[in-house]
């Protein structure tokens, strides 16, 4: 074997842990979003209020699917490497092209369906609100709005007429989660912020819309950055392992 040959195999058993440990991430990166609590009541709102078009969640399974894929195809790849074998090389190279062309196109699934979340959520917000806050959302919209620092879809106002309104006494406008806090982390005033009185002083007038597209788009480029950022070090194992197979047949005809 010679110097070059013994090289490129030294690259592709390199890459190969590389690779596997590329798995982890992506399988890290999908299980976040799927367990955790704080994301799911994210992902809630975003759901109702885009039309029951659960992207981020769809991405993360297909992530999932492809980090577990990550490790049968370093698997093939490192035996190819060691035994010499280019059967087990040529399996790999075609599943590094399958794993590659899956996470772009799970890039480019997210970012398209980004854009059409946020535009959905116009006017999806507001009837979440009107529709289903004390109901099945009431947590989800209630922690939106107190870590976004935010009321309602639009502006407060999105809770006038709501079903949850309907319930309350005539004086209560918006619920506590909408209340200002002081440097203390206290509600300033729980009776006049939900009376929606003296202007904002008492309760957040942004609404979530703004600050929901923006937690969207963070979260996409995360999901889009594993996927391309990890699509291109797979190109780079794809350049080794042909390398190594071109080197193998050289030291066989030179051998010969």
């Amino acid at each position: 074997m010679g110097f070059c040959t013994g090289f490129a195999r030294l690259l592709l058993i390199t890459f190969n842990i590389i690779f596997w440990l590329s798995g982890v991430v992506i399988l890290g990166v999908g299980i976040w979003i799927l367990v955790d609590p704080d994301l799911q009541d994210y992902l809630d709102v975003i759901k109702d209020a885009s039309g029951g078009e659960d992207f981020l969640k769809i991405a993360a399974y297909i992530l999932i699917g492809f980090g577990a894929f990550v490790f049968l195809v370093g698997f093939c790849g490192c035996c190819g490497a060691i035994r010499r074998s280019k059967c087990l090389l040529g399996l790999y190279i075609f599943f590094l092209v399958v794993v590659c062309a899956g996470e772009l196109a799970v890039g480019i699934y997210v970012a398209v369906y980004s854009g059409e979340a946020e535009d959905k959520m116009e006017t999806g917000l507001k009837e979440s609100i009107q529709d289903n806050y004390g109901k099945s959302l009431t947590g989800p919209w209630d922690l939106v709005q107190k870590e976004l620092k935010c009321c309602g879809g639009l502006n407060y106002s999105d809770y006038e007429n709501s079903d949850w309104q309907k319930k309350q006494s005539d004086d209560i406008k918006i619920p506590v989660s909408c209340c200002k806090l002081n440097a203390n982390g206290q509600i300033i005033n729980e009776t006049k912020c939900q009376m929606a009185m003296d202007g904002d002083y008492f309760y957040k007038d942004k609404g979530c819309k703004g600050a929901l597209n923006d937690w969207i788009n963070d979260h996409s480029i995360i999901m889009i950055g594993v996927g391309c950022g990890i699509a291109a070090l797979e190109l780079l194992g794809l350049v080794c392992a042909i390398c190594f197979c071109r080197h193998m047949d050289r030291d066989k005809y030179s051998s010969n």
